[in-house]
């Protein structure tokens, strides 16, 4: 099967127009085209409007469509003798009974919303919650909440990479970083468990508490990152924009939580030392012999009599 394009083929009217021949057309592996036929099946598929491709690479990268269906072609006035291309009664070649409906990449949006959600504010809440208000409890559940919700958006990711040629071979930097995210993940949830558990029974420190200290953060840095590829992988680097923002203000707002938090600490502790105790209780530490008052412990001075004669 080949195409043989013609000189007409180009940029009519802002839209591009392939006028060619078809040879050996007529079937393929999967299918048969009747050339006698006056209703011909055939599909279609369009948009999306809001990309540019810019590009004449036989290799360039496209978005899915979002408009696509079907159509009948009376394949009788298509045919010719191809020195005479295009015969004279191409103007009269019109698609009927057209059907079409609109398509979405549900897939690839749930998939941004719940890996960004969990590595910009759930695993940072549930970071808050053990750092600065000291809640174990919630700490826990909040990170296992979020190691489910990486796990569903992974196989959201590795199920929609097998649409598209840019990623069903898995070798993008989003994806080869991902998958190594998505390990580590896994791997900092059994470490931390297990060092709680060891911890408490033995109230001792461990190794698996050391590493998962530190493997903490920079998990978290590399899925924050990784958001930025996926959003060029999926050709929606416009996005990265506001994906910027929203990072700046969630970990602005736990920033400013963490130092009212601290302060509100700071003056907690300070009103529970045994000095403001004794204060509030009325108590005050008597001076001792080597030291000077600061105010004089003798009574008031005697009153006087009024001078005679005055």
């Amino acid at each position: 099967m080949s195409i043989q394009l013609k000189d007409t083929t180009g940029i009519k009217d802002g839209r591009y127009v392939a006028t060619g021949i078809c040879h050996n057309c007529r079937e393929w592996n999967s299918g048969i085209i009747d050339f006698n036929s006056t209703k011909q099946p055939m599909i279609f598929a369009t948009g999306p409007d809001e990309m540019n491709l810019n590009s004449n690479a036989m290799d360039a990268g496209l978005r899915r469509h979002d408009f696509y269906g079907t159509f009948d072609l009376n394949l009788q006035l298509a045919r010719g003798d191809p020195a005479a291309f295009p015969p004279p009664n191409l103007s009269e070649v019109k698609p009927t009974e057209h059907r079409g409906q609109d398509d979405h990449e549900y897939s690839s949006s749930v998939h941004a919303v719940v890996m960004i959600g969990t590595f910009v504010v759930l695993f940072p809440v549930g970071v808050f919650y053990q750092k600065i208000l000291r809640n174990l409890h919630w700490h826990y559940w909040t990170q296992a909440l979020g190691v489910l919700v990486v796990l569903v958006g992974a196989g959201l990711g590795l199920g929609m990479s097998r649409s598209y040629n840019r990623s069903k071979r898995y070798n993008s930097a989003h994806q080869l970083i991902g998958i190594v995210v998505v390990l580590l993940v896994v791997t900092q949830a059994t470490l931390g468990g297990i060092h709680h558990r060891i911890f408490k029974a033995k109230q001792q420190p461990t190794v698996m508490g050391v590493i998962h200290r530190f493997l903490g953060p920079a998990v978290l840095f590399l899925g924050i990152v990784n958001g930025v590829l996926g959003f060029n992988l999926a050709q929606s680097s416009r996005h990265n924009i506001g994906y910027a923002v929203v990072i700046v203000i969630v970990f602005g707002l736990l920033i400013a939580a963490a130092l009212f938090q601290m302060r509100r600490r700071r003056r907690q502790e300070a009103f529970n030392t045994p000095a403001a105790q004794n204060f509030r209780n009325g108590e005050y530490p008597q001076p001792s012999a080597n030291e000077i008052p600061l105010q004089p412990t003798y009574g008031p001075p005697p009153a006087y009599d009024r001078p005679t004669g005055a």
